[in-house]
């Protein structure tokens, strides 16, 4: 897949296994030994090759460091250093990759504010430079980025640009990879049981290639065949995922929502399903057992989980306001204070919103629901 001189390859191997050893100087005699046979060879791929895993290397020594604004500079340094290889060599998608990297890092240290500018950049250039699969990444990483935010709408418009680059697109590392979970993840933008969340919940399972696919669409074929009363799909669908070994790692909280759609279709009552509900680790799925309440008209419990659905809300809003504060003394002396203001007003509105939005339909569902009983109670 790398295409390199055979002796390259095995030094940026060896390289690759020791990119996290920072006990020892085995990766800077490997990653010196690569650079040197590759200009020996004039193999500009491997050249590129290597300034991404030195970019790795000094990500690895970032992420331990006390001083963050140091290491966040010691990492800026080097992605500029990989991206102008990666230029000078002709091969961009190694520019492109040294800003996945960088995101990603800040991402792990909790610098969103710093991982949304390099997005932004990422895809500013990559849409300048016309490069499809830069436009690609950086529109998936975008959504990715909107998605830990809970900001839907913005992670929808980023996920179908990177459907429709996929399924237009005759570059070969773009058609190589699955999509099957960004299907998935666009699906989640909508209602569950919506026309739009199902069509792209079939386009996952077309699209799957891997095992892990596999457990993703059957996961929510689950769902579906519950919010649809159709019992024996979704004991079918449910017991294929709960008794894979790798569901638990490969769908967080997955098998407490299977405890808690069982409780709700079992007709147990609030008292049940409380702590279940309490131990779940996305908002998506307290969404999708309140509408599973809902449609077995389990009043009460859908009461309760909406209630929870607002309190889970509010939560992310303090978290994300914690997390902004945090980087903010950096961004000042970056001069990007102001994008940084607005970011933060944008995901305010949002989120405000999208609680008014969740107490509306809570509101609305529930009333609908009584106002039908009534009037079976009546015509009884």
């Amino acid at each position: 897949a790398y295409d390199i001189d055979n002796v390259c390859y095995e030094y940026f191997m060896m390289c690759e296994s020791l990119v996290e050893d920072t006990n020892s100087t085995a990766f800077e005699m490997a990653a010196d030994a690569l650079i040197r046979r590759a200009n020996e060879v004039g193999d500009r791929k491997a050249i590129a090759i290597h300034a991404t895993v030195i970019l790795k290397r000094t990500i690895r020594f970032a992420r331990l460091a006390d001083d963050r604004r140091a290491a966040n500079e010691a990492v800026e340094r080097q992605r500029r250093e990989t991206m102008e290889t990666a230029r000078e060599t002709g091969y961009m998608q190694y520019f492109y990759y040294a800003y996945t990297l960088t995101q990603t890092y800040y991402v792990n240290t909790r610098q969103e504010i710093h991982a949304q500018r390099l997005l932004t950049e990422m895809m500013e250039n990559s849409y300048k430079d016309n490069d499809e699969f830069g436009i690609w990444q950086s529109e998936g990483y975008m959504a990715t980025l909107y998605l830990r935010q809970n900001d839907l709408i913005s992670a929808r418009k980023h996920l179908l640009n990177v459907i429709e680059i996929y399924e237009t697109s005759t570059n070969e590392t773009i058609r190589r990879q699955s999509i099957t979970r960004q299907c998935c993840d666009l699906a989640d933008t909508y209602r569950l049981g919506a026309d739009s969340a199902r069509i792209f919940y079939n386009k996952a399972e077309i699209y799957s290639r891997t095992h892990g696919d596999t457990l993703r669409y059957t996961y929510y074929k689950a769902q579906l065949a519950a919010l649809d009363h159709r019992k024996d799909e979704y004991v079918s669908y449910r017991d294929f995922c709960l008794s894979d070994p790798a569901f638990a790692p490969t769908i967080r909280g997955g098998d407490i929502l299977f405890e808690g759609a069982d409780a709700i279709i079992a007709g147990l009552d609030t008292q049940n399903i409380a702590p279940l509900a309490q131990d779940l680790s996305q908002r998506r799925q307290w969404l999708f057992l309140r509408d599973l309440a809902i449609s077995y008209g389990r009043e009460e419990t859908a009461a309760w989980l909406g209630t929870g659905i607002i309190f889970t809300l509010y939560g992310d809003i303090s978290l994300l306001n914690s997390l902004k504060m945090e980087e903010m003394s950096a961004v000042m002396q970056t001069g990007h204070l102001q994008n940084v203001i607005d970011h933060q007003k944008h995901i305010m509105a949002w989120m405000w919103g999208a609680i008014g939005l969740l107490l509306a339909g809570l509101i609305v569902s529930l009333t609908i629901l009584i106002t039908r009983n009534n009037k079976t109670n009546h015509i009884q």
